[in-house]
């Protein structure tokens, strides 16, 4: 199998340690956060009970762009999630765009999670203020950063133990609270002067809330037998996330009535305490400092894999690309995310946080919904693994519902997208579009490649080039010259030769001497090769041929 991957000066590559549970526990570390313990209240107070159906909306729009997710990943593997399926299907000026809203995105949503943190702790604190919480949080990440430097594996653990405890509290909540509930709360299902502005408004602000799919592709390179755990793990995210969201805010509303938890930053624990007093109220807390400590840990993950994506196809600087020999983390690529991330996290206003953090989600995520038509057209898709349904139904929702749900967001928000916007189009033009970008050509064993495709799709192997398509026939003529010279020395060697070479006739490989002429090979001849002609002991030395191109 051969492959293109961005040129890694260090050749440490990240290790295959999360399975499907794992994976999961990433998604839900980022979902299960603020979305429930911090912005269900406000979200409540604006459209009243009808919080219920906007979450509802919510998580059937998600799953419009985590069924197109899944499909990327199981036909792109590699680390960098939404911002790596981009730039392999389109490059250039489109990967960079993904790549920056998605950054945005999840940076600034580590810094709305270490505020919901800092929340909890600043009750503990007597006369504590905005500042406070935002010198709390500035800690948190810090703190964060230092967790995540040292193992990808350890993150996914405390995110398991983090999710097993808000979980606990959560059904507690719900489980008790339901008996609580006071209909007339819910006599009417819109608040007093809500109608459908206010209702798709309060969509795109929790839209947030269900974006933590997107961080499990983020982990590619890092998730055992990936087209198998990754559509996984998205769906049972989603799926999980939603039911919980729907009962929590339906247990908010009916227990303490929309107006009495529009302004409250912490409406678990406000509501708990409202029916299981001191013991609940404190309960309440700690499940919302474990969810947004864990979303805190999934996001940083994240940002910091966009970020090492990045830097390895240079548009960030190529230093984002290291990866520790030892630890299999990309430590630059965490520093860059701790200094933004940090200043967000100053703020402490989460709700300026949700919004900024909902807007680089929403493109970000359009331009990644666009490159499922442009994977298909291409014929990029893996055969065998999951496929979106219905194609092209579910990219084209999703890119409209992201499209409409944008302008809802705050003004203030906006302004600051369209500055950002404009910040990233002097960085492109300014650095990135000038850089050369190099990508190696890798030849993988049977066993390799069985690692991050099925077993079943072995016996077809196709090529997949990661450059700019005015390279492609130039690459293909390099290469094919690599695998007649692979062919003379395995030959020589007595060794079986891995089917990539699939310009090699192999009537003339068997009969051929020890040198291989050039009419011994057919340039004719396309049969692809069969896994069962092949020894999987076999071992093939890397192949790479640089093949540098310029952005678009």
């Amino acid at each position: 199998m051969v492959e293109t991957f961005g040129d890694d000066d260090s050749e440490t590559k990240f290790a295959r340690r999360l399975g499907l549970a794992g994976a999961t526990n990433i998604g839900l570390g980022a979902m299960l956060g603020g979305g429930i313990y911090v912005i269900s209240g406000i979200a409540a107070g604006r459209i009243g009970p009808a919080i219920v159906l906007a979450y509802l909306v919510a998580g059937i729009l998600s799953v419009f762009t985590a069924v197109n997710y899944a499909e990327l990943a199981c036909s792109i593997p590699k680390q960098g999630g939404g911002y790596t399926f981009v730039h392999d299907v389109y490059g250039g000026s489109p990967a960079f765009a993904t790549g920056w809203f998605l950054f945005i995105g999840n940076t600034v949503a580590c810094g709305l999670y270490s505020i919901a943190v800092a929340h909890t702790l600043a009750v503990f604190i007597p006369g504590s203020t905005l500042v406070t919480v935002g010198i709390i949080a500035f800690v948190l990440v810090i703190i964060t950063a230092i967790t995540n430097a040292v193992s990808v594996k350890g993150v996914a653990s405390v995110l398991g133990i983090l999710n097993i405890a808000q979980t606990c509290v959560l059904i507690l909540f719900i489980g008790a609270g339901v008996f609580f509930i006071d209909s007339a709360n819910l006599t009417t299902l819109v608040a007093e002067g809500a109608g459908t502005f206010e209702f798709i408004a309060t969509v795109s602000f929790v839209f947030i809330s269900f974006v933590g799919f997107e961080m499990v592709t983020t982990a590619s390179e890092e998730i055992k037998e990936p087209h198998k755990n990754i559509p996984r793990a998205i769906m049972l995210t989603i799926l999980i996330a939603t039911i919980v969201y729907m009962l929590a805010t339906f247990v908010i509303v009916g227990i303490a009535g929309y107006e009495n938890v529009a302004t409250s930053e912490r409406p678990i624990a406000d509501v708990f305490i409202l029916f299981s007093g001191k013991f609940g109220y404190f309960l309440g807390l700690a499940g919302m400092a474990a969810s947004n400590y864990a979303a805190l840990n999934a996001t940083f993950l994240a940002s910091s894999r966009v970020a090492y994506s990045l830097g390895r196809d240079n548009y960030f600087p190529k230093a984002l690309q290291k990866v520790h020999p030892t630890r299999k983390v990309p430590l630059q690529a965490l520093l860059l995310s701790l200094i933004i991330a940090s200043a967000v996290a100053l703020t402490g206003s989460a709700e300026f946080a949700a919004y900024l953090a909902d807007f680089g989600y929403l493109v970000g995520l359009t331009l990644v919904n666009a490159s499922v038509m442009g994977l298909r057209r291409k014929n990029l898709s893996v055969q065998g693994v999951f496929k979106s349904p219905f194609f092209p139904a579910f990219p084209i929702l999703a890119i409209v519902s992201h499209l409409i749900l944008v302008p809802f967001l705050h003004i203030e928000v906006l302004i600051l997208g369209v500055i950002g916007t404009i910040f990233g189009v002097i960085v492109y033009y300014g650095y990135s579009k000038g850089k050369k970008h190099t990508h190696k050509v890798r030849v993988l064993t049977l066993d390799e490649a069985r690692q991050e495709y099925p077993p079943f799709e072995m016996s077809i192997l196709k090529e997949h080039f990661d450059i700019n398509e005015p390279f492609e026939e130039e690459l293909e003529l390099s290469l094919k010259d690599d695998c007649e010279e692979l062919a003379v020395r395995k030959k020589e060697e007595n060794q079986e030769i891995v089917p990539e070479c699939e310009e090699v006739d192999e009537k003339a490989e068997k009969d051929a001497p020890e040198e291989v002429d050039s009419e011994d090979v057919s340039e004719d001849k396309e049969d692809e090769c069969s896994t069962d002609e092949v020894n999987p002991d076999s071992k093939l030395e890397v192949i790479e041929e640089d093949a540098e191109s310029e952005n678009d």
